[in-house]
């Protein structure tokens, strides 16, 4: 008889896909590097929210936001929370038979009772070689199997600690190359040093107990870095996100790398596709399970979906396009970022409708929305997301109080709804 695979999770914070393996070499981030030479990368891989809390609740309940409850922070003053009846993964897989761990942070609750661990660690923000020490020691004490493990670093979220600029230091492209910026950044790549050794411990443990073999190791991300047009917007830079998959007996291995368009409302159908537990009828995700086995069928999607709640922004992205509706901008609050990184000439202005061709743009500078010669491609793309709003029954399609661009977005679908 098949044993069933054992489920461990590694998450960080805001890091997007700020490691050597996604093409910052600056960063020194070899456990997580190896990982990616062993197992399968994904290289088109998103999250439906560009903040945390939100984005975490969609990975591990595989529904969207609109759904879930969730749409933005759980603490106060914002206190959003997922609705009653929303089944977590570690709800999924402990009915299933699982014993569940929880290790190092989460952010898909304020109540941690809730999420159905049998065991929480620790809740506090510990670094990540102490949450690991933790992860190692489960390990090592012959856990009962089979066990899903989810464990949350906590960097590389601000305040950041010590800097790391021995390979140089990558800018992004939307900030100025000046001090200010690489200061900045070289903080960054320090904690991504940090979260990769707490990775290298656990990665040793599984080989040193002889778990790694029936183990899915999966590293993955909440979103884009906290800095200007990434982290709170719904360009490419805060939507883009790491994850990488290893499972030696189910044959995801290799050092292969997966380029189907993929959404981490995905995360919870494909990885108990992988396990073979059944997926709940609710699930809104489609699983790419085949993706990572290197099993030739078609992508399940051709979009991806997303949304900002603080500005009441929606996103729909294809391989080569994206559309976004802002119907109540709100400019967000970089308090903690420096000032001077950002260049006036980069901060491009936010319009009701934007519309960006990702491949002769990926900086996402130029908005076509206005473009007679793009009027096809914005109708299609507006459908869609029309389609997936009253598909989630999102509440943007009912009203908005103070929306300063709510009433232009509802006039072209009330356009739409007349065909």
């Amino acid at each position: 008889m098949k044993m069933q695979p054992n489920i461990l999770v590694i998450t960080t914070h805001d890091t997007g896909r700020h490691f050597g393996c996604y093409g910052v070499n600056t960063v020194h981030s070899p456990a997580i590097d190896g990982l990616a030479a062993l197992g399968v990368k994904c290289a088109n891989y998103f999250t439906a929210v560009p903040i945390c809390c939100a984005s975490r609740a969609t990975m591990m309940t595989g529904r969207y936001p609109q759904s879930h409850g969730l749409m933005d922070l759980f603490f106060p003053p914002f206190g959003w929370e997922m609705k009653p009846g929303e089944q977590h993964l570690s709800q999924i897989l402990r009915a299933a038979g699982y014993r569940t761990q929880l290790f190092g942070m989460q952010h898909e609750t304020g109540q941690v009772d809730r999420l159905g661990f049998d065991k929480v660690w620790h809740a506090g923000w510990l670094p990540a070689p102490a949450v690991a020490d933790s992860v190692a020691a489960f390990l090592e004490s012959q856990p009962a199997e089979p066990f899903y493990a989810q464990v949350g670093f906590y960097e590389t979220h601000s305040p950041y600690g010590d800097p790391d600029g021995s390979r140089g230091v990558f800018v992004p492209p939307q900030l100025v190359p000046n001090q200010p910026a690489r200061d900045l950044l070289a903080k960054i790549q320090g904690s991504v040093r940090q979260a990769d050794a707490g990775v290298a411990t656990i990665i040793a443990a599984l080989a040193r107990t002889g778990l790694a073999d029936n183990t899915i190791l999966i590293f993955t991300v909440d979103h884009g870095m906290e800095i200007p047009r990434a982290k709170w917007f719904l360009y490419d830079a805060g939507i883009e996100i790491g994850l990488i998959v290893r499972w030696p007996n189910g044959g995801v291995t290799g050092g292969r790398q997966c380029d189907w368009l993929l959404s981490n409302v995905d995360f919870v159908p494909t990885l108990l596709d992988l396990a073979a537990v059944p997926i709940p009828g609710n699930i809104q995700g489609r699983s790419f399970a085949n993706g990572l086995r290197g099993v030739a069928s078609p992508p399940p999607r051709q979009a991806i979906f997303g949304l900002y709640q603080k500005s009441e922004s929606r996103c729909i992205r294809t391989d080569r396009y994206k559309l976004i509706r802002n119907f109540n901008y709100v400019r967000a609050n970089w308090a903690q970022v420096p000032a001077d990184i950002s260049d006036p000439a980069r901060n491009f202005p936010v319009w009701p409708v934007e519309l960006y061709d990702l491949v002769v743009d990926p900086l996402e500078a130029n908005n076509l929305a206005a473009a007679p010669e793009f009027t096809d491609i914005r109708r299609d793309l507006s459908n869609q997301m029309w389609d997936w709003l009253e598909a989630v029954d999102d509440y943007i399609l009912r009203g908005s109080p103070a929306a300063n661009y709510y009433q232009p977005a509802i006039a072209d679908y009330r356009i739409r709804q007349q065909k």
